[in-house]
């Protein structure tokens, strides 16, 4: 089988924290007919204002390490509902709980704000107050998911996109150990059924793609409250980041991105088809097919 980098190499044509994607700006006067898939990206953004960017020790060249590049980009579907983060997860990581902050800061390295990067490096020079992050919770973290659930009469389908380093970084339990090309996380199958997960692998596979399922990401709080806990249907990809950039340089490989772009256009086409085929199995049979 041919290395997802030569498939995508051969592929022709064939409000505060929140910013939605460019295809819902309404063009020539009408708006795209959207499926009901709403797609998620939490880890897109390197913005921090002003004022906390001065108390914080790490360089620029750091902070825009410690996002999800470029899937702002490759997830921006026009058929799809996609709300996009607008401030670093250095700031406040938006698929991370909200509660228990304290706890979570003290760990450092995991939680909703943390104390150290993802390469371990101190973020701060002075650890925040309790009450700047109390703050920083309610102006960004709230405002996203309350955008998700103003969407969600609308949506049958949730993904929560993400890209991933090739290796596994310090802080990490894979540190050290090379990635597949796509994670899926089901949270141990309970954001979406095994028919739906193993549909989305083999598309992947189709296309050349190595795959993953909840290895070494399961999935986190976005998947876990919206889906596992809420019912909502979905999942998260990671995208390895060898795939559309070069990882040393952080230059973008711009053909590759607009091919990967393409790729998950098909697959929110595929998936929406997936919820059509239930609502009509629904109708004639009084059953609903699980996703």
């Amino acid at each position: 089988m041919l290395s997802a980098m030569n498939i995508l190499a051969n592929l022709t044509d064939s409000m505060s924290g929140i910013r939605l994607g460019k295809q819902q700006i309404k063009k020539n006067k009408m708006t795209v007919e959207k499926y009901p898939i709403l797609i998620t990206v939490p880890h897109c953004s390197t913005f921090v204002p002003a004022d906390l960017r001065r108390r914080m020790m790490l360089k620029d060249s750091q902070i825009n390490k410690n996002c999800d590049p470029f899937t702002d980009e490759i997830f921006d579907i026009p058929k799809a509902y996609v709300v996009k983060a607008r401030i670093s997860r250095l700031v406040t990581d938006l698929n991370r709980a909200p509660d228990d902050i304290e706890t979570e800061a003290k760990l450092s390295k995991a939680g909703v704000v943390v104390s150290i990067d993802m390469d371990g490096n101190p973020i701060y020079k002075n650890t925040p107050s309790m009450e700047t992050v109390m703050d920083r919770v309610s102006k960004y973290h709230y405002t996203f998911h309350d955008k998700i659930d103003e969407l969600k009469p609308k949506i049958g389908f949730l993904i929560d996109g993400h890209s991933l380093r090739s290796v596994g970084p310090s802080t990490r339990a894979d540190s050290g150990k090379e990635r597949a090309d796509i994670i899926l996380g089901n949270r141990d199958y309970t954001t979406c059924s095994r028919h739906m997960t193993q549909r989305i692998k083999k598309f992947f596979e189709a296309r050349g793609f190595n795959v993953k399922i909840n290895d070494p990401y399961k999935g986190a709080y976005l998947i876990g409250y919206h889906c596992s806990r809420k019912g909502l249907p979905g999942i998260q990809i990671e995208i390895n980041e060898k795939l559309f950039m070069n990882e040393k340089t952080r230059k973008p490989y711009k053909r590759k991105i607009e091919e990967l772009r393409k790729i998950m256009a098909l697959l929110t086409h595929e998936i929406a088809g997936e919820i059509e085929k239930a609502a009509e199995s629904k109708k004639t049979t009084g059953q609903a097919h699980l996703f």
